[in-house]
């Protein structure tokens, strides 16, 4: 409840593990102070990530204004990460939402490509987590928020729900029901589930970076690659859609082997590149079971995903980069550090 105790609702945008002064810090700060040491204090709390440092070294040269401003907000974006900084050493998933792109960095390798993230309306969050598992032609459960939104003034659309491959199933019995049969009202009462089929054409493409996080969202390929062309990439309704989906399910897996590589390039409708391969293909020519080759892939060890927010970073060539403020988040912050600065 807000101060006239009416309620109010605010919209998470970040999952990251933020650190709370406890009651030692502020004895700790004290006595600091009265010893007369507070520039050491201030010394001792700064971050000292490699992204942090940089931006530093940036801010005394000669640039403009509004320039300085940016890298005094990206520099508060790194001390919120004090003590979960985004590493430079070992395997590692950046996606940076103002850039549009996503950076894989291995030890021997660097993998780059376009992202589609969130609209404006349905932000993509800013988190910390591990990729743990894919899924190959995974079903899709529509979430509320769509059903209500765009799905349930077609009730009673047999025709739509047939060509978009949707299933209506009654959360009780498990029952998938007949389209023509089920009202408006139904199916905004959330007792129905709605899944589309998993295969060419659904929403999630051929597949699918499953990570823990609290917003349900993920990675994941699409059926709809011509947005990777357009140059302002905030469309998806939170999850962030990947323009190389195979060639990160190669990079997350630890040493696959090449039928492995080949199963999952079966199940995404591509050809594939081994003599078994090829073999297995000429004694599966249904296309159901050829989409079921393979399914669930856990990723061991889990990769580290970071989803960041940076005005400020580096492109695929380590160039410090100028990014569009998208969300509007650097007019935010700016609002509340001008006080603090001269």
């Amino acid at each position: 409840q807000d101060s006239t105790h009416k309620v109010v609702q605010f919209k998470g945008l970040f999952d990251v593990e933020m650190d709370l002064p406890t009651s030692q810090f502020a004895k700790d700060v004290l006595r600091k102070v009265e010893n007369d040491s507070l520039s050491a204090l201030l010394q001792e709390i700064q971050p000292t990530d490699a992204s942090y440092l940089y931006l530093k070294q940036q801010l005394p040269k000669d640039s403009s204004l509004a320039y300085r401003r940016r890298i005094i907000v990206n520099m508060e974006r790194s001390r919120w990460r004090r003590h979960q900084p985004i590493p430079s050493q070992g395997k590692r998933i950046v996606v940076n939402i103002p850039a549009y792109h996503l950076y894989a960095y291995g030890p021997n390798e660097m993998l780059d490509m376009r992202v589609v993230c969130g609209a404006i309306g349905t932000k993509t969050p800013q988190l910390s987590s591990n990729i743990e598992y894919m899924q190959v032609n995974p079903q899709w459960v529509i979430p509320k928020s769509i059903i209500d939104n765009e799905v349930a003034h077609r009730a009673g659309d047999s025709a739509y729900f047939a060509r978009n491959r949707y299933d209506i199933v009654d959360k009780a019995t498990n029952q998938t029901l007949d389209a023509r049969n089920v009202s408006r009202q139904q199916l905004l009462s959330g007792k129905y589930r709605i899944a589309q089929k998993g295969g060419a054409g659904n929403s999630l493409g051929r597949i699918v970076f499953r990570f823990n996080n609290n917003f349900s969202v993920y990675l994941h390929d699409t059926s709809n690659p011509s947005a990777f062309q357009r140059e302002s990439r905030a469309l998806s309704h939170g999850c962030v859609r990947v323009a190389k989906p195979f060639e990160l399910a190669r990079f997350v897996l630890d040493n696959p082997d090449e039928w492995l590589l080949d199963r999952i390039h079966i199940a995404m409708g591509q050809s594939p590149e081994t003599e078994q391969g090829m073999q297995w293909l000429q004694s599966h020519p249904d296309q159901e079971t050829r989409n079921k080759i393979i399914g669930y892939i856990p990723v061991t060890p889990r990769v580290p995903l970071y989803i960041i927010y940076y005005t400020l970073w580096p492109d695929e060539n380590g160039i410090l980069q100028t990014w569009p403020d998208v969300y509007g988040y650097d007019k935010v912050m700016w609002n509340q550090l001008k006080t603090f600065t001269l």
